[in-house]
């Protein structure tokens, strides 16, 4: 088979790492004197490496993740209630894959939604379909469907993910109609997929967004079990530590040029 006939099979059978990588890799694998079964499981290698990247990127796209945010980058030391080993616990899947839930509480700034990223992107890398929106943003798409006839179709696409993420419940208000429709979606998955919320509101609390206490009640009790709660604490925000991390580069940076 000549050259031009093996890209040709290698891309119809979509192996397009191995096609882009052969050659070198065929030279390598002869200066370093490797077998032909070796030769081969680094061909098998490349393509699975370069076949995951890519899945991950479009699982990551789909997601609709904001930012790049990581487990490690997040400074645990000046949290309590959460620590990174229990994150990476979550970030097996385990809990996604026994439809389980998981609840981030606390105050402004203590890096909720971080978390909430930084584990929807873990999750992505390990074939899972995540979806990441803002509560206030889920409820407006959900009107808007409902509005234009096409809610059974959303519906349908929403129930696709294994894992939605319903960041910063209870930042804003809506209305009945919202309310309705967020509970909906809460009742259509639960026990069958997980969800993760992140909020500042205690259960008692999610009233605010539910508009009644019977709704309320309803909706905690689909969202507690098999769940899991973090109590998110600390004495300062993030961004205001950052901030004072900035203003004290800054003065340093004005002292040093005087």
């Amino acid at each position: 088979m000549k050259h031009e006939q093996l890209l040709g099979g290698l891309k119809a059978l979509h192996l397009h790492q191995i096609a882009r990588e052969y050659v070198e890799i065929s030279k390598l694998s002869e200066k370093d004197k490797k077998t032909y079964e070796q030769y081969l499981a680094k061909l098998i290698e490349i393509e699975l490496n370069e076949k995951h990247r890519l899945r991950t990127a479009r699982l990551l796209k789909a997601a609709k993740v904001p930012l790049a945010k990581s487990v490690d980058s997040y400074n645990f030391d000046i949290r309590t209630g959460v620590t990174a080993q229990q994150i990476n616990r979550l970030a097996t899947g385990d809990f996604v894959k026994q439809a389980g839930n998981v609840v981030f509480y606390g105050g402004f700034g203590m890096g909720k939604s971080h978390l909430a990223i930084a584990l929807t992107s873990r999750l992505c890398e390990l074939g899972f379909k995540c979806y990441f929106s803002s509560v206030h943003n889920l409820i407006t798409d959900l009107v808007a469907a409902k509005r234009e006839l096409t809610l059974t179709s959303l519906s349908k696409r929403l129930d696709k993910f294994d894992l939605i993420v319903c960041d910063e419940l209870g930042y804003v208000a809506h209305d009945r109609d919202g309310a309705d429709l967020f509970f909906q979606l809460i009742s259509q998955r639960a026990e069958r997929k997980s969800m993760l919320i992140t909020t500042n509101l205690t259960f008692s609390e999610w009233e605010q967004v539910f508009l009644d206490a019977r709704t309320t009640a309803a909706a905690v009790d689909r969202v507690i079990p098999n769940c899991e709660t973090f109590n998110i604490g600390g004495d300062e925000s993030f961004r205001a530590r950052l901030a004072k991390e900035r203003m004290k580069n800054k003065n340093d940076l004005t002292s040093a040029s005087k």
